[in-house]
């Protein structure tokens, strides 16, 4: 069967029949769809995954808090120790330069960053005041499991709730710390 106008097969008309633009605007009008649906998904999965990663980080910071706060208190680079780091500067054999800026620039990002969680730890403990005694267990176990590396059985037995509590808790005190953390970014995050 062909068009009447092109006198081509049906389907497959000419450029300049007025039926393949019909066909055309509607391939357009698919492919903006189609490209738009996947702009959403790829949007949705990359805020996941940027929600995912500071959720991961925020866990990562706590677990670690122990350590870092004994790098901050024991780190070579400090104010009250300059003379020791310009001592080291001084050994030979080795880059010296580069080892004296890396110490230093650990001792102090990690002096930063651990301040800051200390910081939004304490913010924590006075919004949970604040809320009342479900918040303020939440943040016990977090505290208990984190900072005083009390096991998960102990922690149940202290705070008298289940292992299921336990987990929601865990998970409900890292979301707000997360979200105190990392701040705006993170709750426009967890909104969308």
């Amino acid at each position: 069967m062909k068009c009447e106008i092109c006198h081509y097969p049906q389907g497959y008309h000419s450029i300049t029949c007025p039926e393949s633009k019909t066909e055309r605007q509607e391939i357009i009008k698919l492919a903006v769809e189609a490209s738009k649906n996947y702009d959403q998904q790829q949007r949705a999965k990359n805020i996941k995954s940027r929600h995912d990663r500071r959720l991961r980080n925020t866990r990562l910071l706590l677990k670690h808090y122990n350590y870092f706060r004994d790098h901050v208190d024991n780190a070579i680079f400090s104010v009250g120790q300059i003379n020791a780091i310009d001592a080291l500067d001084e050994i030979d054999g080795m880059n010296s330069d580069m080892y004296i800026k890396s110490i230093k620039k650990s001792a102090s990002l990690t002096h930063i960053a651990m301040s800051h969680v200390k910081n939004m730890i304490d913010l924590y403990e006075s919004h949970a005041l604040r809320k009342g005694d479900s918040e303020q267990r939440k943040l016990r176990v977090l505290k208990a499991y984190y900072l005083d590396q009390l096991s998960m059985n102990t922690i149940l037995e202290n705070e008298k709730i289940s292992e299921r509590t336990y987990f929601r808790d865990m998970d409900d005190a890292i979301n707000t710390l997360s979200s105190m953390i990392f701040g705006i970014e993170a709750v426009n995050e967890m909104a969308e």
